[in-house]
This record gives C-alpha cells, structure tokens and sequence, in this order.
C-alpha cells in the first residue's frame, strides 16, 4: 500500500480558533496544545537551473533545466544543494544561469515540533510533526490550511519529518509542501511551474529536463496557494518510533491527526522561534484535508472525527481529498479473495501483514491474538513481522526481501520459500494466510460477493473467536458505515488498482451517497503509478488537466465551497 511519490498541501491557520484578542483557545475534544514544542526551524528554496549539456555518445550540445533544491535547517546547516542528476550520459554539466525570469523561486518555511496526543488506550503521548508556511516576504497573509496525511511507510526514515535530504523523491511531502509557496512574477501574474517541480519530481531529479518550448506552465490559482500545511508522522514513526504503529486504526489516528493541527497553530503564533514568519490568516481562509493510499483513508477518518466532534466548523473545513485509499478494509479482503479464486497474486505482498500486524499490535478486538492465529508458518518464517516492527526497511526493501528469499531459500534449500513467492515477490492470498484464515474469508466472500461492495455490505459475527475478532476490528475501521458527511469528499481511484481495489471507491460511494463525489482514473496504473496521477494529474496528453495539476484542481473545486451549508448537489464531479 505504500508507493513513494510527491504530495501538494495546502494552508493552515484557524482564525476561529482566535479570539478578538488573538489569542488562541484550544479545543476542548482535542488534546491542550500547550506543551507544543518546535524542534527545528528551516527554509526550503527551489528554482531552476539553465545547464549546457554535451551527450558523450552523439556530441550533441542541449541546453536543459533541473531543479535545484536547497533546504537549511536552523540546527543542521545546509542540507542539500545543487542536486544536479543528468537525464542521460552527459560530460560535466555546465551551469549557465537560472530562469528567475521565468521561474522565481519556490520557497517557504518548514518546522519541525513535537505535540501531545493520547494513545491506543487513552494514556498522554508526545508525537512529531512537521508544517510549512509562506515566507513572510512574498505574502502578507496565509490563505488556507492543508493538513497533508501521508502514505503507507514502514521504515522510520521516510517520516515526513524527516527531511534532511531536502525535496526528496522518495517522499509525498514535496507536493503538498509546495502548496505553502508561491510568488508573483513581476509582470504581475501568479508564480510560473516548471512542469513537474510539483508533479514530476514524485518520479525522481534525475528526470527533470525538458526542452525550451516545454517549460513552464502557469497555475492560475494563486489564492489556493500560500498555504499554511501540516503533515503529521504518525505514532510509530519520528518522536514514537519505539511504539506500533496503529496502521488502520482510523479513529486514533485521525484523532491525532487533529491535534497535529491543533498544536501546529498554538506554535505558530505563540513560539518565538517562528514569530519571524508568523503571519495572520485571510478572513475567508478555509480547511481542505487531502492525502493518497493509506494518507486517502486517514484524510477522510479525520474529516470524520473532526465532524462527529463538531469542531468541523472551528477549523472551517470544506472537505477532503482522497486517492486510492482503503477506507473499507473489507472491501479490500474481498477482492484479494476474489483475485485469489482466479490465480491471480497480490502485487505487493507486504499488505496484508501491514494490515493484521496493525490489528494485532492497538485494535481491542486483537490484543489477546498473534500472527500465527492468521497466517501460515512459512510465511512467518521470513521474518515480516520483525521487518516490520524494525522500522528499517521500505515496503520496497521488503519487497526485495522476499524476491531475495525466493532466490535464496533458507537453510540451504534454495527453493523452500518458493512455494509462497514467485520470482518478483508476488504471493497468492492461500499461500500467505493460514488455513482457518483463509476458509474464514472465503465464505464470507461467497456468501456476500453480490453485496459487499454496496450499501448493505457484510454484517458483522454473531460471536467471538479468533477470525471473528478479525472481523470485527476490520469492520470497525470501514469510514463509509456510521456516518453521513456534512461536507464534500472528492475521490480519486484507479480502476484497475490491485493493491487498494477500486472496491473500496465503490463502497464509498454506496455508503456515503452524494457526498462522496468519485473521479475514476482509467489509464490502467496499478497502485503505485496511480499515485502519480493523483498529484500531476491523470489526462493521457501529459501532466496537466485544463493548465492545473489534478490535486491543484481538486483544491481549487473544494475552496470553492463554503465551510457551513453544504449540500450534497455542491460538486457533482470533479
């Protein structure tokens, strides 16, 4: 469920959460944001650089453009600068100049902090977070908040926190992040994007060249810029990273999610470590959550929390942005057993024991169980749940683990763990769970393959046991039972996902009715390319849709509407 890419977030700063005097008043749902406590104070800057390149093969000269980025973090110095990668074999790059005539400088301000939250079992817990905000020299006031949730990781490093290598490719905070930036060019217009700086970067530096008519584009939103962004880690990960992670414990997490934001406002006008670049809010400023694949399905568990608590009005939400995220658990068992029944292999085996391992470790229904309640010895012989519990390796790592060990073998026998793994690390379902697991799921699969997806769905055991109790805690963390929205989610799902099914899109839809306004993705991408997509947009003529990045649209489609009032005719497609 994890692919690494890119993610564009919007603005934060909650002028209802201020009184007349400008002092801010915590909410009582949430967690006292007092003890906020920033850690690291930093400025990001992104502009492009004009190179003379001379192909060794052809002795041709290009003049091409790269984007250099450079981060400095107020205790660590300069972190990264003149990332120059060439898009082919190239001698030395020669650097003639930047386009600042085109191009003015992306930047804006970072900082890291540490907040309090409550834990699995109610108890205080201090958390890491990370935010961005304008820079003070390009506007005078932040326009909007954007609470970016962040994809599926399973090592310690991706954290959103965790950016010392400056606009990484290996994370989906650049997007997002980029949001908070934005600068008027001097003939007055909005801020000129290279193609790319806000999508194509999720594809890596070493792609970013293109010719001179290829360039830049102009986004011609300029209010939805100049955001105020926070991106929590997550318990498990940063501040927390001794502790399970609660994967799929939506309700938790959405609520610490809130107070992420929470805390990250009281920091922002009350820390002087950030009075320099504290900036007021616009009267009209507004809250949009937005997040991709495991980030989908916290965005709309937080739009969730925040309404069912009523504090959806105090951080004037418009709604959420959802990509390709489980939000019924179910839904995704289901279709692995429907693929299963076909002989057809899970692209990313590491899901499911994500899934369980996250039950297991802060679900009540889970706590007296094991892994080998679920899944079957071998499988647990590779050693997942340590990968897991190590936080060292990626989902990619993990994936390489297991090819490495359909190569390997263990013991001595090279083709022991072949009869899990195929050569890329793929698995059938049968071969991963345990029998009992399996048959479990596989009735109720059968029983209800007509229906699961709709809005009866599938009710819930007479009584308790082992699978049983898996099935409760699944059904307990399904964000389309329970609740009808008051404001509009805009969802984005590939239809031909096999890691998180479009299943659960259509399960959202069913459930949540005209609140839930779906834009199918039909460009045949699995998971991980869908999540490019979802940032730079889906149009098969190139990265753009209508001159906007396809998350800028949606934030310009939810922005739109007003905080207080909805209705389910609002947007009708997006």
């Amino acid at each position: 469920m994890r692919t690494k890419f890119i993610l564009v977030i919007a603005s934060l700063m909650s002028v209802a959460m201020v009184s007349a005097q400008g002092t801010f008043e915590p909410l009582p749902q949430l967690t006292s944001p007092e003890k906020v406590h920033v850690v690291d104070v930093g400025k990001f800057t992104q502009y492009l650089g004009q190179y003379i390149e001379t192909d060794t093969e052809t002795g041709k000269q290009d003049t091409t453009y790269q984007a250099v980025p450079e981060i400095v973090w107020q205790s660590e110095g300069e972190d990264i600068s003149m990332q120059t990668n060439a898009p082919r074999h190239v001698a030395p790059i020669h650097m003639t100049g930047t386009l600042n005539g085109f191009f003015k400088n992306v930047q804006f301000y970072v900082f890291k902090y540490t907040y309090e939250s409550i834990d699995a079992e109610g108890n205080p817990v201090t958390l890491s977070s990370i935010a961005a905000t304008p820079d003070p020299s390009d506007v005078s006031k932040v326009n909007n908040v954007l609470i970016g949730t962040h994809i599926t990781i399973t090592a310690d490093w991706e954290r959103p926190s965790n950016q010392t290598n400056g606009l990484s490719a290996d994370s989906d905070w650049g997007p997002i992040f980029a949001m908070s930036a934005g600068k008027p060019t001097s003939a007055g217009t909005t801020v000129s994007v290279v193609r790319g700086v806000l999508g194509v970067l999720s594809l890596g530096l070493s792609e970013l060249a293109w010719g001179t008519t290829d360039i830049v584009r102009e986004i011609k939103y300029n209010k939805y810029r100049h955001n105020f962004v926070v991106m929590p880690d997550y318990e498990g990960y940063g501040e927390t990273s001794g502790r399970a992670h609660p994967y799929l414990y939506q309700e938790l997490t959405a609520r610490q999610v809130a107070d992420a934001t929470q805390a990250a406002i009281y920091a922002y006008q009350h820390d002087p470590e950030l009075s320099s670049i504290s900036l007021q809010f616009e009267d009209d400023w507004k809250t949009v959550i937005c997040g991709y694949s495991q980030g989908g399905s916290v965005a709309m568990a937080t739009q969730r929390f925040m309404e069912q608590n009523h504090i959806d009005d105090t951080f004037r939400l418009v709604g959420s942005i959802c990509g390709d995220g489980p939000y019924d658990p179910m839904s995704t068992l289901m279709y692995y057993i429907e693929k299963d029944r076909q002989n057809e292999k899970m692209s990313m085996a590491v899901v499911l024991p994500l899934i369980i391992k996250g039950m297991l470790d802060t679900n009540p229904y889970m706590r007296t169980h094991k892994a080998e309640d679920y899944f079957n010895t071998k499988f647990v012989e590779t050693g997942i749940m340590s990968w897991l519990n190590g936080k060292q390796m990626s989902t990619g790592d993990i994936e390489n683990g297991f090819i490495r060990m359909y190569n390997e073998g263990k013991d001595g026998d090279p083709t022991y763990f072949r009869d899990i793994f195929d050569q890329e690390g793929r698995a059938l379902m049968r071969n991963i769970m345990n029998e009992e697991c399996y048959r479990y799921f596989g009735n109720i699969y059968d029983n209800y393959k007509n229906t699961y997806k709709t809005a009866a769905g599938i009710p819930l055991p007479a009584t308790r046991g082992v699978m049983e109790d898996l099935h409760f805690a699944l059904a307990s963390n399904d964000m389309t039972d329970g609740w009808t929205p008051r404001h509009t989610i805009l969802l984005f799902h590939s239809n031909t996902d096999k890691v998180v099914p479009y299943d659960n899109a259509e399960r959202a839809v069913a459930k949540l009715g005209g609140w839930a306004v779906l834009h199918t993705a039909e460009l045949g991408h699995d998971h991980g390319d869908s999540g490019k997509d979802f940032f730079a947009g889906d149009s098969n003529a190139g990265i753009f849709i209508n001159d906007n990045l396809r998350i800028t649209y949606a934030m310009k489609t939810l922005l739109d509407l007003p905080y207080s009032g909805q209705t389910t005719s609002s947007v009708t497609s997006w």
